[in-house]
């Protein structure tokens, strides 16, 4: 009786993993080229799943009377399981969400470790899935639940990071229409923001609501505007040049984006986007005092029109 039953669950957890296989394979076509993840790391758990199954199915069945064909199964599944769980391991760390903190259907999470780099994430519940609204590649996090918010009615999320004494600060849509339509109360936000955390941090970074584009903050020593897909348009650099460590000048380096044709046969073409050096400006450091993400946004603007 005893082995009928081990028999039993020997062939049903085979069962279950040959179901796993197309489950699997659904699973990730239903997210892929998409933004959303599986919630509790379901994907990873179901490939998870189908190795165990590998592990132990052939020892369960040691010593019951087996048919041939699931013999010769379960010892070509249990050597394919050790060979390839190694990789899997490495992808599953990779991929999988390592949840931080929660606010109502926000999350934050990580992804990223061991050989891949790690990167933080925010992103809405719905139902089994997590759609991601925003990432920063910092590089470790230690974030508690007073260090960010979400405000639902204009459309945006405040996120400070800290590792080890690296601190940095972004600010972010989580709702483009509510967004850009709150641009005026934004603005005054992000102003506000800036100025209480001016001093003691290596990072700001805002995404303006006007246009998208994100002024970027790297301690005290520049200011990068880019372009709504992250394409860099100008940088706004304090230095010293030729007064040993006197901040004597600034240097504001703009760019233009062209477009480049590229012929890959006789009938198709490549259109292939390029950024080029449009002028560098040096210029006495008082006449561009370090300026609010509203003044940097309104200033290179209106210096790349003229």
């Amino acid at each position: 009786m005893k082995e009928s039953l081990r028999y039993k669950v020997c062939l049903w957890i085979v069962w279950v993993q040959l179901a796993l296989i197309p489950t699997v394979y659904l699973m990730m076509w239903v997210v892929d080229g998409t933004p959303y993840i599986w919630r509790w790391n379901l994907l990873s758990w179901a490939i998870f799943t189908g190795y165990l199954i590998g592990f132990i199915a052939l020892p369960l069945s040691r010593g019951l009377d087996k048919p041939k064909l699931l013999k010769w199964w379960l010892r070509i599944d249990f050597v394919a399981s050790i060979l390839l769980f190694i990789p899997f391991y490495f992808t599953f760390m990779a991929s999988k969400a390592n949840f931080v903190s929660e606010r109502g259907k926000y999350i934050l999470f990580t992804t990223g470790g061991g050989m891949a780099k790690p990167t933080l994430r925010l992103g809405k519940s719905y139902g089994l899935f997590i759609k991601e609204l925003y990432n920063s590649d910092a590089v470790a996090f230690d974030i508690n639940a007073e260090d960010w918010f979400v405000n639902e009615d204009y459309g945006y999320s405040s996120l400070k990071t800290t590792y080890d004494t690296y601190k940095s600060i972004h600010v972010f849509p989580i709702d483009s229409s509510a967004y850009h339509q709150h641009n005026n109360v934004i603005d005054t936000q992000i102003d506000s923001i800036f100025h209480a955390n001016i001093i003691g941090y290596d990072k700001m970074e805002f995404v303006m609501p006007k246009d998208f584009s994100t002024i970027e903050y790297r301690d005290s020593s520049s200011i990068e505007y880019h372009r709504s897909d992250y394409i860099q348009l100008a940088e706004i650099e304090y230095r010293s040049f030729g007064k040993g460590n006197l901040l004597d000048s600034v240097l504001i380096t703009l760019s233009v984006s062209k477009n480049d044709i590229l012929s890959i046969t006789d009938s198709d073409t490549l259109l292939v986007e390029r950024v080029e050096t449009e002028r560098q400006i040096k210029i006495p450091k008082e006449s561009v005092p370090w300026m609010s993400p509203t003044e940097v946004h309104r200033f290179l603007n209106d210096l790349k029109r003229r």
